[in-house]
């Protein structure tokens, strides 16, 4: 339905319409996503260039969705790519797990609960690798340091 609605408005589909549209054909949680995707494909943000360090997370307000959506982008790459048992650990394992280390201290700086969402297990049980987590517990505490089931303010 979103699909057809965006067809027919064509070259005048602005960004106003196409959150009206989202919100009015997806579940908010899903409008959400979808607009956040729709800026990341508009070029402003691609994970690519975040992880090379030829370009930052978003840090604007306006951009929260964008950046919520990036650090799922992180998540799922980590899921598929670093491999479960730390013997099976290569070169080029080692250097994803440090490049996502540096991107997870600074998306910590930028929101703190984002950053832990990436670490946690998710609501169907995925968890990233223990071996990168005990990485991630030794050179990042602060993503794991949880008082009463909230994030604690350091």
């Amino acid at each position: 339905m979103l699909s057809d609605a965006m067809h027919e408005y064509k070259d005048k589909l602005d960004d106003k319409i196409l959150e009206l549209l989202a919100y009015g054909c997806l579940t908010p949680a899903h409008a959400t996503q979808f607009k956040a995707f729709n800026k990341q494909i508009k070029n402003r943000f691609k994970l690519s260039a975040i992880m090379s360090g030829d370009m930052k997370w978003p840090s604007a307000p306006e951009d929260r969705d964008v950046l919520y959506f990036l650090a799922q982008s992180l998540r799922t790459q980590l899921l598929r790519n670093l491999p479960k048992e730390k013997d099976a650990i290569t070169g080029t394992h080692r250097e994803l797990a440090h490049t996502a280390k540096g991107l997870l201290k600074d998306l910590s700086v930028l929101s703190l609960e984002i950053a832990q969402m990436v670490v946690s297990e998710d609501d169907e049980g995925k968890a990233l690798p223990s071996w990168f987590l005990v990485e991630v517990v030794r050179d990042l505490p602060r993503l794991v340091d949880k008082k009463d089931g909230a994030p604690t303010k350091t």
